[in-house]
């Protein structure tokens, strides 16, 4: 896969294929390949499909098996969450921009609409999967591990390009970037590493001072380094903003701490990454990011403001955030859904928390509503949530969170 990169092909294709095989003995097989794949799968470029990943492949097996067993079973074939009625929301407001955009002609390729909502199906798949197979607070464990797994051995990429790019005078900074995995670009790979961050550095606080606290809390460090030097902004003002927003909110008797380390990170952060933090400034954004919303606006309001030019109709790079490339490919009904849809992420992640004292699964869920927060904050200026990496990560991590939901909401409170 290339020097930058420490996995030998066997490893890649190695984990895709025992997902794909074990899956069928027990889906939670196929859920942990996806976790690990989503971490560290390249980008394959094909004829047919670009940005193919090997959780892709995964998933494909996951669904088919999945689905046999809810017919074998006879259960419902979509587990019961708060989010089932946004999500079809989200996908209703999708397809309508495909075929809108393709009728009035602002859509340049059907094929490429037509991915790109299957993608958004393939994420709220994903999504019902990860709840449904939450049965148990054991399966709650297989799950979390498996994404912290995903998350360590990413951040390992990350960790193996820094180490064969040593320091060296009047270099930029720019030459010290690290990636991930081939074909990602930093930012995307920085925005999927705060996530995980975010959930190990929860699930530690709230387990703190049992001594399994330091195994998530060990990876949240792990994870720090690379997301530094990816040099994203985007990617620490919204790690930044989950930090504050975990310890503001649930973590309180940390603050102390978070006030010290206000003053003493900038101090002891590498030279060269203060200087491009130094960028982070609200004049820069308005320069560099605000013009993608007044382009969105002025593109799109003369064509077709009610439900965009269509989904798929430019590169998510176009606009360079989340909301403004919504907004024009799918107009005020699609980012409606879109923010609806992440309005019910936090609304099921608090309602959760106030149905569970186990600090196992408060851990989980404060993480993954301080990552909600983060991924909220980065859109300005970035597509977290519409990047497929960090995206697949969300919504495992939401399945995840609502897994938790239907447990508690069934049985009340639970522990291990």
């Amino acid at each position: 896969m290339g020097q930058g990169f420490p996995f030998p092909d066997w490893v890649l294709y190695g984990i895709a294929a025992l997902g794909i095989l074990l899956t069928w003995r027990d889906v939670r097989f196929g859920l942990a390949a996806i976790a690990v794949s989503i971490g560290i799968s390249p980008e394959f470029q094909t004829e047919t499909v670009s940005n193919l990943r090997l959780e892709d492949l995964v998933m494909a097996a996951v669904f088919v098996a999945w689905g046999l067993r809810k017919l074998r079973d006879r259960e419902p074939l979509v587990p019961a969450t708060p989010l089932n009625r946004l999500w079809v929301f989200w996908l209703f407001a999708g397809g309508v921009s495909v075929l809108l955009g393709s009728v009035l002609g602002t859509l340049p390729s059907e094929k490429n609409g037509l991915f790109y909502w299957l993608k958004r199906l393939e994420l709220a798949l994903l999504f019902w999967v990860v709840a449904d197979c939450v049965r148990s607070w054991a399966d709650v464990r297989w799950l979390t591990t498996a994404g912290m797994v995903g998350a360590a051995l990413s951040a390992a990429v990350g960790w193996h390009q820094k180490w064969l790019n040593p320091p060296r005078e009047d270099v930029h900074w720019n030459a010290y970037k690290v990636k991930g995995p081939p074909g990602e670009k930093n930012n995307v790979y920085a925005q999927y590493l705060v996530l995980n961050a975010l959930i190990g550095l929860a699930l530690g606080l709230s387990l703190f001072p049992s001594r399994a606290a330091w195994v998530p809390l060990g990876l949240t460090g792990m994870m720090v380094v690379p997301i530094l030097f990816a040099f994203s902004r985007s990617a620490v003002a919204a790690m930044g903003a989950g930090v504050v927003a975990l310890v503001g909110v649930f973590q309180r008797r940390w603050m102390p701490f978070l006030l010290i380390a206000y003053f003493v990170v900038p101090a002891i952060v590498p030279s060269i990454v203060q200087k491009r933090m130094e960028q982070l400034s609200w004049e820069r954004f308005k320069v560099e990011r605000l013009n993608g919303y007044i382009s969105a606006v002025k593109e799109t309001l003369p064509r077709n403001p009610i439900t965009g030019q269509g989904l798929g109709f430019a590169g998510f790079n176009r606009y360079e955030n989340q909301y403004a490339n919504t907004f024009a490919q799918e107009g005020l009904l699609g980012l409606a859904a879109f923010v609806a849809l992440l309005v019910g992420v936090l609304r099921m992640q608090r309602e959760t928390l106030a149905l569970t004292t186990d600090p196992y699964l408060r851990g989980i869920v404060q993480g993954c509503f301080a990552g909600t927060i983060a991924y909220l904050i980065a859109g300005l200026s970035g597509v977290p949530l519409l990047a497929i990496r960090p995206a697949e990560s969300f919504w495992f991590w939401t399945g995840v969170s609502a897994g938790v939901w239907r447990l508690v909401a069934a049985s009340g409170d639970i522990a291990a």
